[in-house]
C-alpha cells in the first residue's frame, strides 16, 4: 500500500503552500478579523476576502466536471482542504458551497448552470445548506416544510434550523417535502431558494462555540420550479450522496492538529522540563490525529474508487469529533492561564492561550454538527457489520 501522494496532489499541495507563504502576518490577522465579523464558524471558517483569493488562484470546485471545475479527485481536494486549514488560512473548498455547486452541475436545469457557475467562480456568489430542523436533525427525514406546486412555481413554508453562513449567502439549498402524502424520505425535492425572495426571514442563532448559524423562515415564498435540482420527489437519494462526501472530511482534526503543532513549537528545547505524563499524552494525540487523518484518506480513497465510503466517513467523523474534544480539555489544563482575546487575531498575553479556551466550546460542537456521533455509531453497526436494528 503506497500511502505517498500523487502528482497531481503535490502540485496542489506545493501551489497552497506557495500561496499561504506569499500571504503577510497582518494580512493574515485582518482575514480573521473579517471572518470574525461575519460571525464565522472558526471550525469551518469562511473569509469573503480569503475565498476571494482562492477564487483567483483557480482553487475553488477544482473536483467539480468540467468545464466547470478540473475534474480533481476527492484526494486532490483532501490535500488543499488540509494544507490551507493546516496553516490557518479563513476558507477551503470545504467551506466554499462546492456541495450545493456539484449537485447545480450535476442535476439543475441548464439555464441554472449557465448563470450560477460564472458567478460562483467569480466569488460572487454563495450558498447555504438548509437541511435541519427544529424537529427534523438527526432524525432528517422527518422534516415538515413544503413546497406547493402552484403552476411554474413551489410555494415554499416551514423553517430549517442550524443554517451556517445563511446571512453571508444568496441561496439556501434546501430539502422541502414536495409530496404533501409523503412520508421519511419519500416525496422529497431539492430546492434552491433565494433568500432575498419575499417571505424569507433569517434569524441569528448563537451557538456555544462563540460563531453564528441562523434559522430560517419560509412564509408562501415563491420560488420557481426550475430551481429545483433533480426530478421532483427524488432529493433524498441526490442528497445521500452529498453527505456521505462531506463526512469524508475531517470534523475537527485539523484545528486540534494545528493547535498541538503550535504547542510543540512553543515548547521546542524545553521537554527536558514536562512531566512525563504529559510528554505521554502528547505522544498519544499525535498518534491519535495521525489515525484520525488516515481515516479521512481512507474514506476519500474508497470514494475515489467508486466504492461505497459512507461507512468510513463515519468512522472518520466519530473518532476526529470525539478526538477533539478529548484534546481540548487536555490542552486547556496544560497550557498557563491568560488573558483571553475577545476577538480572534487581537493581540493578547497568551494567543495560544485563548485559543485553547475558545476550542473547549468550539469541540463540543462537532460531534454534533453534520450527524451525531450516536447516529453515526448506528450507520457503522448497520452498513459497516451488517448488525440489525435494535
Amino acid at each position: 500500500m503506497d500511502f505517498g501522494l500523487t502528482y497531481s496532489q503535490r502540485e496542489y499541495r506545493d501551489r497552497v503552500r506557495s500561496l499561504v507563504e506569499s500571504i503577510s502576518g497582518e494580512r493574515m490577522r485582518e482575514f480573521w478579523r473579517e471572518q470574525h465579523a461575519v460571525g464565522g464558524d472558526r471550525m469551518f471558517p469562511w473569509a469573503p476576502s480569503a475565498y476571494a483569493m482562492l477564487c483567483e488562484h483557480d482553487l475553488i470546485g477544482i473536483d467539480w466536471p468540467e468545464p466547470w471545475g478540473k475534474g480533481a479527485d476527492t484526494g486532490d481536494v483532501y490535500v488543499v482542504g488540509e494544507e490551507l486549514v493546516a496553516n490557518g488560512f479563513p476558507a477551503s473548498p470545504t467551506t466554499s458551497s462546492s456541495g450545493a455547486v456539484r449537485s447545480i452541475i450535476l442535476h439543475a436545469e441548464q439555464t441554472i448552470v449557465d448563470d450560477h457557475l460564472p458567478r460562483v467562480l467569480a466569488g460572487e456568489l454563495r450558498y447555504a445548506g438548509g437541511l435541519s430542523e427544529s424537529e427534523a436533525g438527526s432524525d432528517l427525514f422527518a422534516l415538515t416544510t413544503t413546497a406547493v406546486r402552484d403552476g411554474d412555481e413551489y410555494v415554499v413554508n416551514g423553517s430549517k434550523l442550524w443554517t451556517s453562513y445563511a446571512h453571508e449567502s444568496d441561496y439556501i439549498n434546501t430539502l422541502v417535502r414536495t409530496d404533501p402524502q409523503s412520508t421519511r424520505h419519500r416525496g422529497l425535492s431539492e430546492l434552491l431558494i433565494p433568500l432575498d425572495a419575499p417571505g424569507v426571514e433569517i434569524q441569528p442563532v448563537w451557538v456555544v462555540g462563540g460563531w453564528r448559524v441562523n434559522q430560517c423562515f419560509f412564509d408562501n415564498v415563491r420560488v420557481p420550479v426550475e430551481n429545483r435540482l433533480g426530478p421532483e420527489n427524488e432529493g433524498a437519494a441526490i442528497l445521500s450522496a452529498g453527505l456521505a462526501a462531506e463526512r469524508s472530511m475531517s470534523f475537527g482534526g485539523t484545528e486540534t492538529r494545528l493547535l498541538l503543532a503550535r504547542l510543540i513549537h512553543r515548547l521546542d528545547g524545553s521537554a527536558d522540563g514536562l512531566d512525563d505524563r504529559d510528554l505521554e499524552a502528547i505522544g498519544h494525540f499525535v498518534t491519535q490525529l495521525e489515525i484520525e487523518r488516515l481515516l479521512n484518506i481512507s474514506a476519500n480513497a474508497k470514494g475515489m474508487r467508486g466504492e461505497e465510503s459512507s461507512v468510513a466517513g463515519s468512522m472518520g467523523k466519530v473518532y476526529g469529533g470525539e478526538l477533539a474534544q478529548r484534546f481540548s480539555e487536555w490542552l486547556n489544563e496544560f497550557v498557563s492561564e491568560s488573558l483571553y482575546a475577545e476577538e480572534w487575531g487581537e493581540l493578547v498575553d497568551d494567543q495560544l492561550a485563548a485559543d485553547a479556551e475558545w476550542f473547549v466550546r468550539g469541540a463540543v460542537t462537532v460531534t454534533i454538527a453534520g450527524g451525531t456521533s450516536e447516529i453515526q455509531r448506528n450507520a457503522i453497526a448497520q452498513r459497516g457489520l451488517g448488525l440489525p436494528r435494535g
